[in-house]
Order: structure tokens, then sequence, then C-alpha cells
């Protein structure tokens, strides 16, 4: 097997992981603020009750667009299509803890919880495409601008930019990647303030200063490596030892 068929087999299995997670649930889904009972009835995990609640989240985003949203004919502030989803959410949420047989509190507090394995499928395909990025960028710096060459000064000068560049840019993509991954995985292309669920949402400090390290590991390495391949040069003019 080739370098290029294991990396995209590779590639192809993580994005499985982010199918096989699955999306919420499309049986129930309406416009209406109507909330269909399970059957049959799940016990009430904490897995399980942040999976209601995110869907319920969903139904009253949906209901709360169609009946109360910008582009909608009862369109009155945004006041009102916030009391409207969230007297719609309330609702759901008394539902579940009914179905269930568990606190309202219980399944509020579960929502938006759970959350390391959607995110973990989610954004490891992003985090290998852009570290093979970080690798080819930052070995590309190390070789065009050696110490030896160039003064440290505008060597590390370089590389700081180059980290700065490219975990900004990274931190933008990643958004991007994710938010449109859990825009399908949700069914739903108004995400409204769930987007700041999204882990690079989410993290973005801590994102931004991990790809800052790693790009600045990498350079390091390299120029390491790179120091130790290129042959010490000779003193000119030497002259050669009797034998």
């Amino acid at each position: 097997m080739t370098r290029a068929m294991r990396t995209g087999a590779l590639y192809a299995a993580m994005m499985y992981l982010v199918f096989a997670q699955g999306c919420i649930r499309r049986a129930g889904r309406n416009t209406d603020c109507k909330w269909q009972p399970e059957i049959p009835l799940h016990a009430a995990t904490e897995r399980h009750l942040s999976a209601d609640a995110e869907f319920a989240e969903d139904l009253a985003i949906r209901y709360a667009d169609s009946r109360h949203g910008l582009h909608s004919a009862n369109y009155v502030s945004n006041d009102a299509y916030v009391a409207a989803r969230d007297a719609c959410l309330q609702s759901f949420f008394q539902k579940i803890a009914r179905q269930h047989g568990a606190e309202v509190t219980r399944v509020s507090a579960a929502l938006g919880h759970n959350r390391a394995r959607v995110d973990v499928a989610v954004n490891l395909p992003f985090a290998v495409v852009y570290v093979t990025a970080l690798i080819f960028v930052a070995g590309w710096t190390a070789k065009k601008y050696p110490a030896r060459e160039h003064r440290w000064v505008a060597t590390l000068t370089i590389a700081l930019v180059g980290s700065v560049v490219m975990a900004v840019l990274g931190c933008l993509v990643a958004e991007l990647y994710a938010g449109a991954a859990e825009a399908w995985r949700l069914g739903n292309g108004h995400l409204s303030y769930r987007e700041q669920r999204v882990w690079p949402v989410a993290h973005q400090g801590v994102l931004l200063i991990t790809e800052m390290i790693v790009f600045w590991g990498l350079f390091l390495g390299f120029g390491r490596n790179r120091r130790r391949s290129t042959p010490k040069p000779t003193l000119a003019g030497t002259r050669a030892q009797p034998e």
C-alpha cells in the first residue's frame, strides 16, 4: 500500500468516526413545539438525557424560527423570539423529566454536556490535516531560513510570524469546519447560540496557544536535524598532515 493510499485510508477512517457518531434523531422533528414520547423508553442515563435535551433544544429553535423568527410572518422582536424559544424548551424539559422520572433541573443541566465523543470525532480529521500543514510550513521555514546562514534574531522573528499566522488561520478554519460539521450533525443550518459550544470556539485561547507550541516544536526539531546533517566547514588552506 502506497503512502498516499495509507493516508487516504486513515482520513476515511476518521471521517467514518464523525458519521458513526450519528446525528440527533430525526423522528419527531417538527416546528410546532410538540414532543413525541420515546418508544421504547430508554434508561435515564446522563448521556441519554443530554441527547434528549439537545433534541428538545433543536425543536425549540426550529419552532421559534418558523413562528417568531426574523423572516416569519409573526416576527415582533428579538426578545419575543427568545421568549418563545425558551418557553418551548422549558415545556420540553418538563415532559422529558416526567417521561424519565427525573428532575427538570437534571434534564436542563444535561444540555450541552457529554460531547467528548462528538468533539473528538468531529475535530480529529481536521487536526490531522492541520498538523500535516504545520509539518510542511515549519519544515520549509527551517530549511529556507537556517540559523547558521541568517542571524538568530532574523530566523526567530520569521518563525514567530509564521507561528502566529498559522495559528490564527488554524483557529479560523477550525471554527468554520467544526461549525459546518455541527450543523450537518444537527440537521439544522441555524446553530444560533449553539455555535458557542463547538470545541474550537469554546476553547479558542487553548487552541491558539497549542497550535503555536506545535509549530515551534516542529520548527526547532527540523532546525536541529538540519544542523546535525550539515557537515561542518573546514578551514581553507589547512596543510595536510604527513602520514
